[in-house]
């Protein structure tokens, strides 16, 4: 199996493990072709590599769902690759089914009904990579709110890595997908997808405590460079990877190693201080839904240490 397909089954898996749905093909507006399952956009017909409905729909939105485009490049993610996701999001974003009877029909205001029905979903795009993104990359999806995932500095990254590298590189060799859905499941029963105030999507890997969400506040811990950030929430701790283009904004402004912890606490309140996350409910085993906030008395008693 090559990287790229290994790569869309183990993100998939880890987030239908979480409860999110597959979307199913209907024949015409989503449908299966060679190159695997399709969405139709108002240019063109476009490759889905991860098409998901979230556990829970949004009150008061239209229904949503995301696309998550996943590359292997073995160097990092350009700006050109991003403005094409941007293309894709806008393309089906703006589908509709139109034909010669719709458009005679609109000539009337008597019309009783449409000629096609419908679900209209809005299209969340992401990206995920194997090996990051570029700066001029980062930058325009920061712009453009499109999600950047990576795993690199999560605990189960090297697992998956020695998968692929162990592995004959077959595109029919079963044996290889197995394992690589036996680790995400895995890896799914102890994550939790959330998203920030400002649009990202964050990966939620408990590694102390149950995957629980009793707590409305969170607390949020950094060590050093090239590791994962923890979130503690009540008695559990998840780490995730926090965006290199956050991290970046952070260290750039950091001369010395008080300005690092000052504009540590500035990153957690201005990007990370709210996030909508979605898990499944141990105790019912169903998807829930809840909105956590930083908790502020904690984050106000550091900045005033650090004055």
């Amino acid at each position: 199996m090559k990287a790229g397909r290994a790569f869309e089954i183990f993100v998939k898996r880890i987030l239908l493990k979480v409860g999110f749905t597959e979307v199913k093909s209907d024949g015409l507006y989503i449908f299966d072709a060679g190159a695997g399952q399709m969405i139709q956009g108002l240019g063109e017909a476009h490759n889905a590599d991860v098409l998901l409905e979230p556990p829970v729909q949004t009150p008061f939105y239209s229904l949503s769902r995301i696309l998550i485009e996943c590359k292997d490049y073995q160097k990092k993610v350009g700006l050109n690759t991003v403005r094409s996701v941007l293309g894709l999001k806008e393309d089906i974003n703006h589908f509709d089914i139109v034909d010669k009877n719709e458009l005679i029909a609109r000539r009337s205001t008597r019309r009783k009904g449409l000629t096609y029905r419908f679900d209209r979903y809005n299209y969340q795009v992401a990206i995920a990579a194997m090996n990051g993104y570029t700066v001029s990359a980062q930058k325009f999806a920061a712009t453009y709110r499109i999600p950047l995932l990576e795993f690199n500095q999560m605990p189960y990254w090297d697992e998956f890595c020695d998968i692929l590298h162990q592995e004959e590189v077959h595109e029919d060799n079963p044996k290889t997908e197995n394992r690589i859905r036996r680790l995400a499941d895995r890896i799914g029963e102890r994550t939790a997808v959330a998203i920030t105030n400002s649009g990202q999507l964050l990966f939620l890997y408990c590694v102390n405590g149950e995957k629980r969400f009793d707590d409305s506040m969170y607390t949020l811990h950094w060590e050093k460079q090239g590791a994962a950030w923890h979130l503690r929430c009540g008695k559990s701790t998840y780490a995730f990877q926090l965006p290199e283009s956050i991290f970046r904004l952070w260290l750039d402004k950091s001369t010395d190693e008080l300005s690092r912890k000052k504009e540590a606490l500035h990153c957690k309140e201005e990007f990370l201080s709210n996030m909508l996350v979605y898990y499944r409910d141990l105790e019912c085993d169903a998807p829930a839904i809840k909105m956590i906030s930083i908790d502020r008395y904690e984050l106000k008693n550091a900045m005033e240490k650090m004055r």
